[in-house]
């Protein structure tokens, strides 16, 4: 492995998802999660999960770009299959974290909204989930084209814009339950 070369790629991508982490973090505290109690204890497992599954994907996509099997010109036609495997897993684990976390918050005394939790972690799965696994496509195909290794940038760029994204999307969902419904 070519260290300068990996430094050239990494280094300016690496520094600015530290920047988008303050910002996400920023997101994070004025999001509301109050209002929707027991949320909060749902949070970390829906980040860790959506960059678990997505970054795991865009790495899948990776590997199948240097093995020749992805192609860069036609991204979609390739990596339909993982698309959907991707979205539908996205939910499944984020409707479990929310049922596990509206089960077992209520044992230690804490307040739940049930269906407000269901509502916000099922709508940031979809949303987020699909968005990432987009820019997962596109991102491995433009690295791709580049010459970039998409080993390099492509992972810490989803598991961070999704991080980002996951806050916003709840951000958001968060607003629609307690403003609208």
């Amino acid at each position: 492995m070519d260290k300068a070369k990996f430094f050239r790629e990494a280094f300016p991508v690496l520094t600015m998802l530290g920047v988008i982490e303050i910002f996400t973090g920023y997101v994070l505290s004025g999001s509301g999660l109050a209002a929707v109690p027991g949320l909060l204890a749902v949070v970390p497992a829906l980040i860790s999960l959506r960059g678990n599954i997505s970054g795991s994907f865009a790495s899948r996509l990776g590997s199948m770009a240097h093995l020749g099997i992805f192609d860069p010109d036609r991204p979609l036609k390739t990596a339909k299959e993982g698309l959907k495997a991707v979205i539908l897993m996205s939910i499944a684990f984020s409707l479990f974290a929310g049922i596990t976390a509206s089960l077992l918050l209520p044992l230690s005394g804490h307040p739940v909204d049930v269906m407000g939790i269901l509502f916000v972690v099922s709508l940031t799965a979809v949303a987020s989930s699909s968005f990432l696994s987009l820019l997962s496509i596109v991102s491995v195909s433009a690295s791709f084209k580049m010459k970039i290794d998409p080993d390099n940038v492509v992972v810490p760029i989803i598991a961070t814009v999704g991080d980002l994204l996951s806050m916003l999307f709840m951000a958001f969902f968060i607003w629609l339950w307690v403003v609208i419904i």
